[in-house]
């Protein structure tokens, strides 16, 4: 069950862009944990932590009555996760732990298990989560949230120059056996998985006309740092296509200057409660 490398890296741009990235998804993952039944007093157990922000938004919805272990396998991820639960004032109800999904195990049983595009990069994401399943109690609830980037036309009217950079990101994806539009595969990774039909929501973010500035900062920056996964992947790449530090300025400064709309990926929030056991068995 081990997942494949984090095709991004952990480089400190690509830290900055998940905190971008964070800022503009993060309402979507909040509300589809309030609707998944995510309450006080309850134990988390977030999956692929990375810096924490699925961690702490868990944190703050269980209060200090509540905990949340947040499970990462980069230690440098971790630490950084560390100093942000600290400035967040949540250090008492956040703890993350170094760790691999195939190899963790915990004393106790999990309220609530959660993931953030985790179930993507994993090569048998059904198993995983009949694994990590067994870490929940017998009423627990299960929350995935993942992406669809498959899209190829995302803007109107047409920007040629955002779909180009834009229809580059599946590529390294596929090549290494990740799934850039796993979020329409969720119910049926769930069903397989043994569980209940999930609820599932769906959301677009926006950015440029009438649409979210968190949103264009993130998908311009992701438009730049998808080149060394690229390159790694030997994704063939359009010579004239330059991924220079100002790319995302330019990108940006396209879209606003020609008030071009830009749907981002789709986002697809699932959650489901286990089947409750009777007391004897």
């Amino acid at each position: 069950m081990a997942h494949s490398a984090y095709l991004l890296g952990h480089s400190d741009n690509e830290h900055q862009r998940l905190t971008l990235q964070n800022e503009a998804i993060s309402p979507f993952t909040e509300r589809t944990l309030r609707s998944a039944g995510v309450r006080p007093g309850m134990s988390v157990l977030d999956i692929g932590a990375g810096l924490g922000y699925v961690s702490l938004l868990a944190a703050g919805l269980v209060g200090p009555g509540g905990h949340v272990v947040g499970i990462e396998r980069d230690p440098g991820s971790v630490r950084k996760a560390w100093i942000l639960a600290q400035e967040a004032r949540l250090a008492d109800t956040v703890r993350y732990e170094v760790a691999d999904l195939a190899d963790f195990t915990w004393p106790e049983k999990f309220d609530v298990l959660v993931g953030r595009y985790i179930l993507m990069y994993l090569p048998d994401p059904v198993a995983a989560l009949r694994r990590l399943t067994a870490l929940l109690k017998p009423d627990g609830i299960v929350v995935m949230h993942e992406m669809d980037f498959t899209n190829t036309s995302p803007t109107r009217p047409p920007l040629p120059e955002w779909d180009e950079y834009y229809a580059l990101w599946p590529g390294p994806f596929l090549a290494t056996g990740a799934v850039p539009d796993f979020g329409p595969r969720l119910a049926r990774t769930f069903l397989d998985a043994g569980l209940r039909q999930p609820e599932v929501d769906t959301w677009t973010p926006v950015a440029g006309r009438s649409g979210d500035p968190a949103v264009l900062d993130w998908l311009s920056s992701t438009c730049r740092e998808i080149a060394t996964p690229l390159r790694n992947a030997g994704v063939p790449v359009p010579d004239h296509l330059r991924f220079d530090d100002a790319l995302p300025q330019r990108l940006r400064g396209l879209v606003l200057s020609r008030e071009v709309r830009v749907d981002g990926p789709t986002q697809f929030g699932a959650h489901a409660r286990l089947m409750s056991r009777a007391p004897h068995e």
